[in-house]
């Protein structure tokens, strides 16, 4: 199962890098195999991924929609809604809550690394933005990784 989820991340990660955007196939694949994986699990394990993977990709969806409204374009895509209900459904809730955090912190502190060695303005990324998908997918895996020390 392992194997099958770092793939899947891995895939991921490099095409959201490559072209800001996180294939449906991929996406679709992380959620079946995370539902798969879930209901192999027990029963109390899927219902808790299941809404784990729900609330998230839910949560991730509103964000994105105010962001929008707020700022006038898309920051958060739907690529990333989606990349949600898959890693919810592998982790459940709680393991995804530490993802999600991790995640921004990370991105946080590599946008703040890139303004500093002038790679990157800050005001710049503004308005292009930053792939968030493999901030994600690393902290998934890590997260899956170490899940048993949560």
């Amino acid at each position: 199962m392992a194997l099958i989820l770092g793939l899947l991340l891995v895939w991921i990660s490099v095409i959201d890098v490559e072209r800001f955007e996180i294939p449906d196939t991929a996406s679709a694949f992380l959620a079946l195999s995370g539902g798969i994986f879930a209901y192999l699990s027990g029963q109390t394990v899927f219902a808790e991924h299941v809404i784990g993977g729900v609330a998230w990709a839910v949560a991730f969806w509103l964000v994105a929609g105010i962001y929008a409204k707020w700022r006038g374009w898309q920051g958060l895509g739907f690529g990333d809604v989606k990349l949600m209900l898959g890693i919810g459904l592998w982790l459940g809730l709680n393991a995804t809550t530490v993802v999600v955090f991790s995640a921004s912190i990370t991105g946080i502190i590599v946008i703040l690394i890139m303004s500093a060695v002038g790679r990157a303005q800050i005001a710049e990324l503004g308005k292009t933005g930053i792939a968030f998908g493999p901030f994600l997918c690393l902290s998934a895996w890590i997260v899956w990784l170490f899940k048993d020390l949560l």
